[in-house]
């Protein structure tokens, strides 16, 4: 067999999908506690799941998300196992003899440029892994990626509690990232605002983008080299999204941008709140740009707004 079936049925999806909504939610307004709590009630329900129909599901986006929200509570040592076994699932949902595919993943990336881990450790996961699913059985029946992930780390003669000594980033932190465009161009949503006056609306700008499956592309996000204008990146970064979205309700620096995107083919939606005193105000500027402008009352309009541009 080349490969077994880990995908989700629809009714083990629709017991958590909610709550793994809510955990993502949670994790992008940065109340990483929160969304751990969340991402264990959705592991407690897939692992019941899989009891009761005898049969593996591939966790790995749950395991990676749940890593990345204890980075946030600086618990790195819970963080790299488990975006590990995040890794062990996407290897186990490879074809067999296709296990190399699985350095492709968030997780693999993660591994390799976060923490920089020793990518032996990633070889012998494979190997142990591809043991694993020349039976049938056993591949359908890997329900747990804990017993892999040891399997390959005692054969490194390295404790499980002593992962980290693998990785040479130990101590990771949530925060900007290098200057970087993994992501079809397509698929990327730049957000512009008034960080000073509404950064508040970022998260909720931000979780509307991620329920779409786009990817949100912030400057406030990456590292800004020394010597550089802040505007020169937001450009860059602009110049690689097909999208954009941006809050016109105080317009500063973001107005550049907004004069750029047409220059760039960028899609944009501009976006003001709706303030219930008097009719919003637009300056004449950035109406004459002729861009499609939406008004919103709160953030669920908001984000119902921005759901609605973005195309499935």
């Amino acid at each position: 067999m080349s490969t077994v079936d880990r995908n989700f049925p629809a009714n083990v999806r629709q017991m958590f999908g909610a709550i793994e909504q809510d955990a993502l939610i949670a994790f992008y307004r940065e109340l990483y506690q929160e969304s751990i709590n969340s991402f264990r009630q959705v592991l407690e329900i897939v692992i019941r799941e899989q009891r009761r129909s005898n049969r593996a599901f591939h966790k790995g986006s749950i395991y990676y998300y749940m890593g990345r929200a204890l980075i946030g509570i600086d618990d790195n040592l819970e963080a790299v196992r488990n975006i590990l076994y995040a890794y062990v699932e996407d290897v186990l949902n490879q074809p067999l003899n296709l296990e190399d595919n699985a350095d492709r993943t968030p997780a693999a990336v993660f591994l390799r440029d976060g923490f920089i881990i020793q990518l032996r450790l990633l070889g012998g996961i494979k190997t142990v892994s591809r043991r694993v699913k020349e039976s049938s059985q056993s591949w359908l029946h890997a329900f747990d990626p804990e017993p892999l992930l040891n399997e390959a780390l005692s054969r490194m003669n390295v404790a499980p509690a002593n992962i980290l000594s693998l990785c040479e980033r130990q101590n990771l932190r949530i925060g900007p990232v290098a200057l970087g465009f993994p992501q079809p161009r397509g698929r990327r949503v730049f957000i512009g605002t008034n960080y000073d006056s509404h950064a508040h609306l970022i998260p909720e700008m931000r979780i509307a983008v991620m329920m779409r499956n786009y990817i949100p592309v912030l400057t406030r996000d990456v590292v800004v080299p020394q010597n550089t204008n802040v505007h020169d990146v937001s450009l860059v970064l602009l110049h690689t999204c097909g999208w954009a979205v941006f809050d016109v309700t105080n317009p500063a620096g973001q107005v550049m941008e907004i004069e750029r995107a047409r220059d760039y083919g960028v899609n944009v939606l501009l976006v003001r709140s709706d303030p219930a005193s008097h009719p919003p105000h637009v300056s004449q500027m950035i109406s004459s740009l002729g861009y499609r402008l939406e008004t919103y009352r709160d953030v669920n309009v908001l984000r119902q707004v921005i759901g609605n541009f973005l195309p499935p």
